[in-house]
């Protein structure tokens, strides 16, 4: 795991190139090739999809960042202000250029999805294109560019899993200058001078795993689609189920609980502390909610596709 790949000085400052950073820039070139590909297919205007990928881009970062400021409020006030320490260790400097340091980490999918779909339920508004193919274009790709995503957590360190035993396969430990490390050292709960973390559920992996699974039933499922929206809507429903799973194994501070509910014995089957919280953290209910509303969606459109009359 190297959180920056490598540094050049220039000009008396040191720059890096953050491997966090890379994986999210993969994962939207890769993403919008393959968008554009599947418009091309659709006989849509190519260059007005790269044109509205350009501003979900734009609005998936900015919407990402001020939800995980948000739920963070309180640390990032600290360190803007200096009063106290921060809570969390997402950043190492204590000023408010904090909020803009993207290559630590600290994005909430969550707040970038809903972000890009205000911004594709405009445009498809303004330029008369039904809301369903244009979301259904986009549904692998935002899979796709997800688990590179993810990757780049590992990377970083961030998004990190609670411990685990060291003979658990998805076991993995972070070094110095991780922010699963420095956020163990805040708490108290690791000396600065170890080498690494204690083992954690590699939960970036999990979940970058599963959005690929994801990825590829999404592209099986479009040969035989009938309905426009039923392709977005499968992947709001495939992801709810995984991001709600994968709440399970998370460990990282930023998380919130509307209510926790430990179970000990399920909690030492799945390889967990038996006191850790397994429900219900807020990504867990937003996930209930979709999943709830994509379901219910998907069944409108399978009634509607019954009712047409054939031919």
């Amino acid at each position: 795991m190297r959180p920056t790949l490598f540094s050049l000085r220039l000009f008396g400052h040191e720059i890096g190139l953050h491997s966090y950073g890379l994986a999210i820039a993969l994962g939207f070139a890769a993403g919008i090739f393959l968008a554009a590909r599947q418009a091309r297919r659709l006989e849509m205007n190519v260059p007005d999809v790269l044109d509205l990928s350009f501003w979900m881009l734009v609005a998936g970062l900015l919407g990402s960042r001020v939800m995980f400021v948000l739920l963070n409020a309180g640390d990032y006030a600290r360190l803007c202000t200096g009063f106290g320490q921060p809570r969390t260790a997402f950043t190492l400097i204590s000023d408010c250029t904090a909020v803009f340091r993207l290559w630590e980490g600290g994005l909430v999918f969550y707040g970038g999805a809903v972000a890009s779909t205000i911004v594709v339920a405009i445009t498809a508004r303004r330029r008369g294109w039904s809301f369903g193919k244009v979301a259904d274009v986009f549904a692998p790709s935002l899979a796709l560019g997800h688990a590179f995503g993810r990757i780049g957590c590992f990377a970083a360190g961030c998004c990190f899993g609670k411990l685990c035993p060291s003979s658990w396969a998805g076991a993995v430990s972070f070094p110095p200058g991780s922010v699963a490390f420095e956020d163990f050292v805040s708490h108290g709960l690791l000396a600065p001078t170890a080498h690494t973390t204690l083992a954690l559920h590699a939960t970036q992996l999990y979940e970058a795993a599963g959005e690929l699974l994801i990825f590829f039933t999404l592209l099986a499922l479009r040969r035989r689609q009938r309905a426009y929206g039923s392709l977005a809507l499968s992947y709001a429903l495939m992801y709810a189920i995984l991001r709600g799973l994968g709440e399970v194994f998370r460990g990282d501070a930023g998380r919130r609980f509307l209510i926790e509910i430990s179970t000990p014995r399920v909690a030492a089957w799945l390889g967990l502390p038996p006191r850790e919280p397994l429900l219900l953290s807020t990504s867990q209910t937003v996930s209930l909610i979709l999943a709830i509303g994509a379901a219910w969606g998907l069944r409108a459109l399978h009634r509607r596709e019954r009712a047409r009359p054939a031919g």
